[in-house]
């Protein structure tokens, strides 16, 4: 693959560190309560969703509640996020928010198209939904709010952060999200690593969803310098408004505002250091 085209370009492979078990399964737990909104979620919960034996889940959350990253509350028996994490948010400042560096592009995209388009992110093995902007065509084709989580894969906003992954983060992905997704025929792990590599060829995302109306999304990433996925831009339009032709030329737009958004990400995150020191 050539690494030096954005559209084409997908990750290498991370190297294991020592204790990274641990923090990866620290950091599952923190997304499955993130997931439970806030009422927090039960240790039956987190056990069920990310697949740990209860005595070490309860381990992992009772170090996380020790730190502030969670608090339990005692009544409902639930952990929901704690002060650190907002402490956390708020020391990186609005400047770092992939949302507010999107808006402008995310407005353009949608006056540009008169559609709707959407802002994701990836939150553990789920796509986030975290803005929308919604297009002015008389027949609105809204099925994704803002706060949907879809597992990654699933829908023109998700694909693009599973696709641009490296194959072995995606195959444990697509193997994990299997059993969420058994009754979802149009969805086994074979068609979603076969959209994976339609999707790398293709250099975007397409989705059709044929219920009435039939809606079309194209979606394609944000990446990072190391080309992995920071974050999704996706179009969605009724089918007749989408042939190949538009899919492509609305792939190119997005593709602009995400090297422009990327640009702005990486920007911000460049530290300059003081010549007095601390």
């Amino acid at each position: 693959r050539d690494h030096g085209d954005p559209m084409i370009a997908v990750p290498k492979e991370r190297t294991q560190t020592d204790g990274a078990q641990s923090i990866k399964r620290a950091f599952a737990i923190l997304r499955i309560v993130v997931a439970q909104g806030g009422a927090g979620a039960a240790l039956r919960d987190v056990t069920a969703e990310s697949r740990l034996h209860r005595a070490t889940a309860h381990r992992i959350l009772s170090a996380l509640v020790d730190e502030g990253v969670l608090e339990f509350n005692e009544s409902t028996r639930r952990y929901r996020l704690g002060m650190e994490i907002f402490a956390f948010g708020a020391a990186m400042g609005d400047r770092f928010d992939i949302r507010n560096l999107a808006a402008p592009s995310l407005q353009e995209l949608c006056e540009k198209t008169h559609d709707t388009a959407y802002l994701g992110v990836r939150s553990g093995y789920d796509g986030l939904c975290i803005d929308m902007r919604e297009g002015n065509y008389p027949i609105k084709t809204l099925r994704l709010h803002i706060h949907d989580r879809w597992p990654l894969g699933i829908g023109a906003f998700s694909m693009p952060l599973l696709a641009w992954l490296p194959d072995s983060e995606i195959a444990e992905i697509v193997s994990h999200n299997a059993a969420g997704l058994a009754d979802e025929k149009e969805h086994t792990p074979e068609m979603l690593l076969r959209r994976v590599e339609e999707t790398r060829k293709r250099g975007y995302a397409v989705n059709y969803i044929t219920t009435y109306p039939g809606m079309c999304g194209v979606g394609v990433p944000i990446l990072d310098q190391h080309h992995r996925p920071i974050a999704s831009l996706c179009v969605v339009a009724l089918i007749r408004r989408m042939d190949e032709a538009r899919q492509a030329l609305i792939a190119r737009a997005m593709w602009a505002k995400s090297k422009a958004i990327a640009e702005s990400w990486r920007s911000v995150r460049e530290v300059k250091g003081s010549s007095k020191g601390w």
